[in-house]
């Protein structure tokens, strides 16, 4: 009607994986339940200062009062036979007993992804009575001695052991209150692994990207596969490792790393973008200046416009026709019949003695002439200005050389600033 006191010991022989897909630990260990019961006393029977103890068989479990005392988080849990099931049952001559199973159980496991590969992990096993409440099974760690113990170091290949709490708690049913004894255990991951075979074949793929700025500018292929090559390795990178781990919604250390990763090598390939971009503007500016006419060019084209349209204004070709070397309508050709006709020609060639009198010096012709040179100037004058305009805003002047120069120093050092940031602040984090 007291009710009774159990004592909970725990032995951890080892724990064998920690599972980021299953969010569990997997652990072997040594579970006993020490109660006092005087139903099963017999210090008083004939030949008890013989025994120590009195040890059964398993099977002997069945027919005696047990505390059930078991994992009520556990995912799995069996006790082991090899051959047979793995229980202790000892009884003291005093009424104690005690009870012992070896137990392989998968707890699950608190894991914050946030920081991976720098995480740290937290697995918890509970013992509770399934049965009994407070008023009739008490549960304590084992009161004299340590309650939790490690056969031996823990040793897992990507995580090591921080440190294990053990506390004891009371949780409320809709039943009654109930004791429950907690074990923890804090685990911090091993990014070694990761640093071998994610960050540096990453920092590799990165550095080959950049290769690209110190090739010709005319390569742009080569270039481009560069880029390319070093995006789609990345990509192949990371899906193997996302396969490996669970699918959460928030963004994980390492997805910040390689998307950074990602950024850079795809601005590496803006840049042949950029470049090819301004290769071509300069082509086109070195194949623009060589459409301009000289002012000798300008002055001979006029003064050949001139004479024609004079020539036609006072009928010296219609009367000379015959004499020159031009087609004629003898020759199959025919000559322009109106004033407009003429006035296109740009260029007639014939051996004719000199032109009259006010067509000799086409440098005073001041009306039309003149005002022919001045408009062809100011044409010219107005496409410089335009161009110096456009030269004076942002990047318009650089070069696709000074692009390539600007883009070897810039992503060396925001790359190499951007890092020192990320590692600085997860491996404090991580150390917290």
């Amino acid at each position: 009607m007291k009710g009774v006191d159990v004592d909970v010991e725990l032995l951890i022989q080892r724990v064998s994986e920690i599972s980021e897909i299953q969010s569990s630990s997997t652990m072997h260990i040594l579970f006993s339940q020490i109660w006092h019961d005087p139903g099963l006393s017999f210090e008083h029977e004939e030949g008890a200062h013989c025994l120590t103890n009195l040890s059964l068989s398993h099977r002997m479990v069945d027919n005696i009062w047990l505390p059930n005392v078991c994992i009520v988080n556990s995912k799995g849990s069996a006790i082991h036979k090899s051959p047979t099931p793995n229980i202790f049952l000892a009884i003291f001559p005093n009424g104690t007993v005690w009870m012992n199973y070896r137990v392989v159980v998968e707890s699950p496991c608190e894991m914050d992804f946030s920081f991976f590969p720098m995480d740290r992990v937290m697995c918890t096993t509970i013992f509770e009575s399934y049965a009994f409440n407070v008023g009739k099974v008490r549960l304590h760690w084992k009161r004299q001695g340590q309650p939790v113990e490690f056969i031996d170091d823990v040793k897992l290949p990507d995580f090591h052991m921080t440190k294990f709490v053990h506390e004891k708690a009371t949780f409320i049913y809709p039943a009654g209150v109930w004791d429950q004894l907690n074990i923890k255990l804090l685990f911090r991951r091993s990014y070694g692994f990761y640093i071998l075979q994610i960050y540096l074949p990453t920092y590799c793929m990165v550095l080959i990207s950049w290769i690209s700025f110190w090739l010709d500018r005319r390569s742009l292929p080569a270039r481009v596969t560069l880029g390319v090559s070093s995006l789609m390795a990345l990509t192949l990178q990371y899906s193997n490792v996302s396969r490996s781990l669970p699918k959460v919604s928030y963004v994980k250390g390492l997805d910040l790393f390689m998307f950074g990763c990602i950024v850079y090598i795809f601005l590496s390939i803006v840049e042949l973008a950029v470049v090819g971009s301004l290769e071509q503007r300069k082509q086109q500016r070195t194949n623009g200046d060589g459409d301009f006419l000289s002012d000798d060019d300008i002055k001979k084209n006029i003064f050949q416009r001139t004479f024609s349209t004079k020539s036609f204004k006072s009928g010296y070709g219609a009367r000379h026709h015959q004499f020159s070397e031009c087609a004629s309508p003898e020759d199959g050709g025919e000559w322009p019949k109106t004033r407009t006709e003429w006035a296109e020609r740009t260029y007639v060639e014939c051996p004719e003695p000199e032109p009259p009198e006010s067509n000799r010096h086409p440098e005073v012709e001041n009306d039309s002439n003149n005002k022919m040179l001045v408009l062809v100037r100011q044409r010219r004058a107005s496409r410089k200005r335009r161009k110096r305009l456009m030269s004076g805003k942002l990047f318009q002047r650089w070069t696709a050389e000074d692009m390539d120069r600007f883009c070897q120093k810039l992503f060396p050092i925001t790359f190499t600033f951007c890092n020192l940031i990320y590692w600085m602040y997860y491996t404090a984090k991580s150390k917290d």
